[in-house]
């Protein structure tokens, strides 16, 4: 199948991924280090990471194939998780008990930026992380469609990434 779009007449596949479960060792992996708690905002927010295994295997057959021309696929992890059901997965292949402490979001906005990050990102970010609290995770099973086999859950990313959080 050939689709052609725009006036650009060019083929495309355009992977949506949502959150990646690398964000985790960005996020936590310095507070992991120094101790047994996390600390953020909106412990309750959830979100169904992708393993980067995943994408890239994803990534790899829309390189390599015609099988995703003209899509745009939604790839998700196969499981909501709360941030706090995270940093738990996180301790246990570490064999720590791990916890996230809440954090007003005004804390967390200020760390964020001073640390670098723009305030017209992270303002939308934490709105949307709010926005998440209470709620379960939208999931898709694109990765599952696509390669034949079931995504990779957090928990198993986590094990198979003990290193990045010792």
């Amino acid at each position: 199948m050939i689709m052609v779009t725009g006036a650009s007449g060019m083929e495309h596949v355009i992977l949506r991924p949502h959150m990646f479960a690398t964000s985790a060792v960005i996020l936590w992996s310095a507070q992991i280090r120094a101790g047994d708690v996390v600390r953020g905002p909106y412990p309750r927010a959830a979100q169904a990471p992708i393993d980067p295994q995943d994408l890239a295997e994803v990534a790899a057959r829309a390189l390599l194939t015609d099988d995703l021309l003209g899509r745009e696929p939604q790839l998700t992890g196969p499981e909501s998780l709360t941030l706090e059901e995270m940093v738990i997965a996180i301790g246990e292949p570490l064999g720590r008990p791990l916890r996230y402490e809440e954090v007003p979001p005004q804390d967390a906005f200020e760390v964020m930026t001073a640390f670098g990050y723009p305030e017209e990102l992270v303002a939308p970010f934490l709105g949307f992380m709010a926005g998440s609290v209470g709620r379960k995770a939208f999931t898709s099973d694109e990765v599952e469609r696509i390669l034949g086999r079931p995504a990779r859950t957090f928990p198993t990313w986590a094990a198979d990434h003990t290193e990045s959080f010792r």
